[in-house]
């Protein structure tokens, strides 16, 4: 069960792989304080409204649309490290700004919207660059092992981080306890400095891509790319259907999460932090169930269970609004089917995702899954905070929860249930590849 630690893998001595891997320990942790202290400091410092507090959600993930579709290319194109590393940099200063602002008597909500802004945007181009960047770094029988310890990191940073951040918040403040965050940051960069240039440099071809063309017309391209990169891979294209209409409603318990928990079922930000913490247990044992679920099931068959025990974990929202008095075991519940299976789904979708598409197109499929992604949860965020206005914030997360249901439907395809092997990874995407016919 827990072979994706097993001594005798090669992922302990790959060098730059562990480099990836140590940039992410601190910095995962931080992240979580400053994923729970902007909303904190939105609501009971700025004392937001529901409709700002969803305007501030959209603002984090707008900048993925925007990346997505304007920057895939550029990140194909360049060191995907040392644009990671960049982004690292970016993301310290913007988030040392809060805490300094706050001292300043500097801060308020339209610029906490600018700098939840600025973040999103960095972490969009750091996302694409990591996951493209990853099958430089390790072979391709071992990307499932190596997303699963990935994303071991994010289940116990999400096991300790939000319990950290609560007490952190109660004691300090909110703007005061993102200043660990920031620091985390510079971690990231000085580990992933360490690893080689040369390692993560693009081809000379894919690096002169698009050369002569105009700016339009190269973001056309790229765009274009990507897009057909997942549209003619039926199996990704059930995956991306799927997780579109999950975003949609990701983005109504986003918009609402922290109004939800402090405001409608009067919880601490310690006690908040501490049931978001339970989700990092299970989904730790999803990193671990990861590879043994395709070994038991199939490779589609397990992307697909995964999705349902997410979803139902997602359900729990609704008995959580309905009977406040029993939230805590709900929210509890909710934290451990949700979190396990969509850690589970997550390893084996980005790893299906790495092994179909050829390397050179990887960065420009993410572009457009953020675009897709992106737009889907910045649309139902600001949907959510208006009916959280109408109708409440409790109905809308119900709302939001019904919607997830909808998510399995793309899922239940023979092109991804009829998976039941890693298949090979293709050379390119032409109309004799293979992967258009799975």
């Amino acid at each position: 069960m827990f072979e994706f630690v097993r001594r005798a893998s090669p992922l302990w001595v790959n060098a730059n792989f562990n480099r990836l891997w140590g940039a992410q320990t601190l910095s995962a942790f931080g992240s979580r304080i400053t994923r729970t202290a902007i909303p904190i400091i939105a609501v009971a410092v700025l004392a937001a409204t529901p409709w700002e507090a969803a305007v501030l959600a959209a603002l984090t993930y707008a900048p993925y649309v925007l990346t997505g579709m304007l920057m895939g290319g550029y990140v194909e194109r360049a060191n995907k490290v040392r644009l990671m590393i960049a982004t690292d940099l970016v993301r310290f200063v913007v988030v040392i700004a809060a805490p300094i602002a706050w001292l300043m008597g500097w801060l308020s909500f339209p610029l906490l919207c600018v700098l939840a802004a600025l973040a999103g945007a960095a972490s969009a181009l750091f996302a694409n660059a990591d996951n493209a960047v990853l099958p430089r770094l390790v072979k391709e029988d071992e990307l499932v092992d190596a997303n699963a310890r990935l994303q071991a990191t994010e289940s116990l940073a999400e096991l300790g981080g939000p319990g950290v951040a609560g007490v952190l918040i109660d004691l300090l403040t909110a703007p005061i306890a993102m200043v660990a965050d920031a620091l985390t940051f510079l971690w990231s960069a000085f580990w992933l400095w360490r690893i080689p240039r040369a390692c993560t440099e693009p081809d000379a071809e894919t690096r002169q891509a698009g050369q002569g063309e105009s700016a339009l017309a190269r973001v056309r391209a790229d765009f274009s790319v990507g897009l057909l990169a997942i549209w003619r891979c039926r199996p990704m294209r059930a995956i991306l259907s799927a997780i579109f209409f999950w975003y949609i409603s990701a983005g109504f318990f986003f918009a609402t999460f922290t109004l939800f928990m402090l405001r409608e079922l009067k919880m601490s930000p310690s006690l908040m932090g501490g049931i978001i913490s339970v989700g990092g247990i299970s989904a730790l044992l999803g990193t671990v169930c990861a590879r043994p679920m395709t070994k038991a099931f199939g490779y589609g068959p397990a992307i697909v269970l995964a999705f349902v025990i997410g979803t139902a974990g997602t359900l729990m929202l609704i008995p959580a609004a309905v009977m406040p008095e029993w939230a805590i075991g709900f929210m509890v519940l909710q934290q451990v089917l949700g979190d396990m299976g969509m850690m589970v789904f997550t390893i084996l979708a980005v790893s299906l995702q790495q092994r179909l598409l050829p390397e050179t197109e990887l960065a420009r499929a993410n572009g457009f899954n953020q675009v897709v992604n992106g737009l889907g949860m910045t649309v139902s965020i600001l949907l959510a905070g208006w009916v959280a206005e109408t109708v409440g914030v409790s109905n809308t997360v119900i709302i939001g929860a019904s919607i997830s249901a909808i998510a399995v439907l793309p899922l239940l395809t023979p092109h991804l249930l009829g998976l039941k092997e890693k298949p090979p990874k293709p050379g390119g995407l032409s109309a004799e590849n293979p992967v258009a016919s799975l």
